[in-house]
């Protein structure tokens, strides 16, 4: 193709290429003029793990027993399932020795039609015929082998064993033996009977088998296990119904099995689409269950394949003992890489090359969309591209950009206008008798994100609403944006009331952005076109009003558990006052007025008076003197042009400040130093002795003076710095403040030592 030839026209390379239907027969009749359409197959790891499956069965050499296998396809709609399926039913008819295969596309109630027009049976092809009478011919000459072993009559002779090792090499013909040997007939019916015991019930199968090998009945006993009625001869041997029902159905495919089994042939049977039966009665979905068990059982025990495709629910819902015996491949989503290989190989299945490492004339940024918007399914992978393709030659555009891709998507999903889906709305809403498309006050003009349906307001109480608000197909980013700004602005207009959304979207929604939705409206999008949307709209609508209820509940709750909290506090309050009244009623206090410094002083123990009366008196000077300059209010005098005297403004720095204040603290620690010392002396003995006990003053006297020093050293000196004065004898002090200090200093000491010796009769323990 030329480069100045329009890159988009044309027919359509992705056109009838989202959908794969399994049949039945190797139907090769190309439909149309045109070349047929190679399959289009990207190489994935499922691809080659169902192959590796599938080669090792066929190219199994130990027992036929070991040889039997069951796989099962899982994978949600779209993602491969009936394209892998229909990959291993053409390896299987492409095989030599060609196996024995039926293939179901899906499964019916019906099952007998199926049987009977949709499946290949050996009447159908003459070489399936032949291999099939082929097998019936082997099973025969084993049965015969037997009936002869069991055989005690010794009408055999010498020839026993040859005659048995020919039988079972099928060098012998089965039916010239019994003839010779003169074998019941009966016998061979009795046997294939116990044979079938483990496969079916019906004798009717049985009787069938045994008059194959006889060409007199192979037309009728064929035309029968193709699902025909039976004919006269059969009906008066026993055989007096079709096969039909899903039972019937499924034993004749169990029949086919220990016949092909039992000749160590290969079969195998595909069945597409197992979810179909979901939509059944449950009694009829428990019958095909059942029998499907039985099936797999058998292949499983009779060397067959069987390959399967189901959905992950149902496969999850299936009984435990399938579970054991199937191998589950399971498909995931696509990346990036495998959805560029299957628009490559579409492009060039029609004649198109793209240039290398891309997928011209689609666009890196329109792939990366359809890469999002599809969730990685393939079907809808070809879908998008599709109407991509066919949006972009309608506009003669020269490439498939991103606004083809988004066109495609709401072309393909949006299949109803805005109206029918509010109608569809109102008429689910309705039948749960929700009120709803009245807004609470406030919010009746609040205009809702651009492109969205009128939003229906649910009122779950009179201060809690849900909002249901339609958009169109394909989110985006900023539609994501719009939708959370729309919610947030209603709730801080609506103030106090409880608001909840729920977006429904009219088409399609990917993944990322349902995840987006949920993060801004705290609730998973609902789609329009989903099967199930009625009932997930009501279980939707139900959820969030039990949310906003509870959160309700849980608001009210937390405002009387507060309220009963202050309460509670408030009693305990006027509790503890009742009792302080109560205390005081019962132990009046006599109030003494306080007493006064000089009151104390006299009171002090006579060997330290003058210790407190120097210390009192060198803090008295120094507060009386202050810090710094004597301070003066002298008005600044007139000056020399007239004017009246100016106030003079006093300024005190931070350092005066903090002296002044550490000179009364230290009075306030010298008054309670004297108050601790006064009570010391003046307690009195246990038992009213008035004798001072000398064992006080070596404990609470010492905890008195020691704390006095403690609580010193913790104010700011009173000499600006200095030397400390515990460190060694104290020299000559000038400066007020340093001599305050001193004496301050070495007044614990002083008082614990004098008052020791005075009353202990020794020397008192150093602070």
């Amino acid at each position: 193709m030329s480069p100045d030839v329009f890159p988009v026209e044309g027919e359509n390379p992705f056109r009838g290429s989202t959908s794969v239907q399994l049949e039945g027969f190797a139907d090769s009749t190309q439909v149309g003029t045109g070349p047929p359409r190679e399959p289009i197959h990207v190489r994935r790891r499922i691809n080659e793990q169902l192959m590796e499956h599938v080669q090792r069965y066929l190219q199994h050499t130990g027992d036929s027993s070991t040889r039997g296998r069951v796989l099962a396809l899982v994978g949600e709609f779209g993602l491969g399932k009936s394209h892998l399926a229909a990959q291993v039913t053409d390896v299987l008819r492409e095989s030599t020795p060609l196996p024995a295969l039926w293939v179901i596309g899906q499964p019916s109630v019906d099952m007998r039609s199926v049987f009977q027009h949709r499946v290949m049976s050996p009447h159908d092809d003459i070489e399936a015929m032949a291999d099939f009478m082929q097998a019936i011919t082997d099973y025969y000459a084993d049965v015969t082998a037997e009936l002869l072993e069991q055989d005690d009559t010794g009408r055999l002779g010498a020839a026993r064993e040859e005659f048995l090792l020919g039988l079972r090499d099928r060098r012998l013909d089965p039916q010239k033996i019994a003839r010779a040997f003169d074998l019941d007939e009966e016998l061979i019916h009795s046997h294939l009977r116990r044979h079938l015991r483990g496969v079916t019930d019906h004798r009717a199968f049985a009787t069938a088998l045994a008059l194959l090998p006889n060409q007199v009945y192979q037309e009728d006993i064929f035309n029968w296990l193709s699902g025909e009625a039976p004919a006269p001869s059969l009906q008066q041997r026993g055989v007096t119904q079709p096969i039909q029902g899903i039972q019937g159905v499924f034993e004749a495919f169990a029949v086919f099995s220990l016949v092909y089994g039992q000749s160590d042939r290969p079969y195998a049977l595909v069945l597409d689409e197992v979810d179909k039966i979901v939509d059944w009665t449950a009694q009829d979905r428990a019958l095909f269950l059942n029998a499907f068990e039985m099936l797999v059982n058998r292949y499983v025990n009779q060397g067959g394949l069987l390959v399967f495709c189901v959905r992950p629910d149902l496969w999850s819902s299936l009984p435990a003992s399938l579970h054991e015996r199937v191998l589950p491949l399971w498909l995931d989503s696509w990346e990036r890489p495998a959805t560029e290989e299957l628009i490559k190989q579409h492009l060039l299945g029609s004649g198109r090359v793209p240039p290398d490492k891309s997928c011209a004339p689609f666009s890196d940024p329109a792939v990366t969309q359809i890469v999002t918007l599809s969730d990685g399914v393939p079907r809808q992978i070809l879908r998008i591209c599709e109407g991509a393709w066919d949006h972009a030659a309608l506009s003669r555009s020269p490439k498939i950009d991103t606004e083809a891709v988004h066109e495609a998507i709401r072309t393909t999903h949006e299949k109803r206008p805005m109206g029918e889906a509010a109608r569809l709305l109102e008429r689910v809403l309705a039948g749960d008798q929700w009120w709803h498309n009245v807004p609470p006050r406030d919010l009746a003009d609040l205009p809702g994100p651009p492109g969205s349906g009128e939003p229906r307001w649910i009122e779950v109480t009179r201060t809690a609403w849900i909002v249901l608000l339609p958009v169109r197909s394909l989110l985006t980013r900023s539609g994501v944006g719009d939708i959370a700004g729309f919610l947030g602005h209603a709730r801080d207009v609506a103030g106090s009331a409880g608001i909840e959304m729920l977006v429904v979207v009219n088409g399609h929604a990917c993944r990322q952005m349902r995840r987006q939705v949920a993060d801004a409206t705290g609730t998973m999008p609902l789609v329009l076109d989903d099967p199930r949307f009625d009932t997930a709209l009501r279980s939707g609508v139900q959820s969030l009003a039990e949310r906003l209820r509870a959160s309700r509940d849980s608001t009210v709750l937390e405002k009387l558990s507060n309220r009963l909290d202050v309460l509670q506090g408030q009693q305990q309050t006027l509790l503890e006052r009742v009792d302080s009244i109560d205390h005081s009623l019962d132990n009046p206090r006599i109030l003494s007025p306080a007493p006064t410094a000089d009151s104390l002083a006299e009171r002090l123990p006579e060997p330290v008076r003058a210790h407190f009366r120097e210390a009192q008196e060198a803090l008295d000077r120094l507060l009386e003197e202050g810090e710094g300059p004597r301070l003066s209010l002298v008005p600044v005098a007139r000056s020399a042009a007239g004017r009246p005297p100016r106030p003079r403004r006093l300024l005190v720095d931070d350092t005066a400040l903090r002296s002044m204040g550490a000179v009364v603290l230290a009075r306030r620690l010298l008054e309670a130093f004297r108050d601790a010392i006064v009570g010391w002396w003046e307690a009195e003995a246990p038992g009213g002795d008035t004798e001072r006990l000398a064992g006080r003053d070596q404990g609470e006297l010492f905890a008195i003076c020691r704390g006095f020093e403690i609580s010193l050293e913790s104010l700011p000196r009173l000499d600006r710095g200095g030397a400390d004065p515990l460190s060694g004898p104290p020299g000559a002090a000038t400066d007020p403040g340093e001599r305050a200090q001193d004496r301050l200093a070495q007044l614990a000491d002083r008082v614990l030592r004098e008052l020791g010796e005075a009353f202990s009769g020794g020397s008192a323990p150093r602070l």
